[in-house]
């Protein structure tokens, strides 16, 4: 029980983290990006870098 409350804490806190660096980027596409990417991940709805199109430059 007590690592689920762990877990759950640890949960929140990178949720915390996510809200509290939104104001911060601004409409910056990047940055709404990764924190979009950020969520989906903390929510388990995305696999990392699916669907990022990465510049061949």
């Amino acid at each position: 029980m007590a690592d689920q409350s762990l877990s759950e804490q640890a949960h929140e806190a990178i949720l915390n983290a996510i809200i509290k660096a939104a104001p911060n980027v601004g409409n910056s596409p990047a940055g709404v990006r990764d924190l979009a990417e950020a969520y989906a991940l903390l929510e388990r709805d995305l696999l990392p870098v699916a669907g990022v199109v990465q510049n061949k430059t």
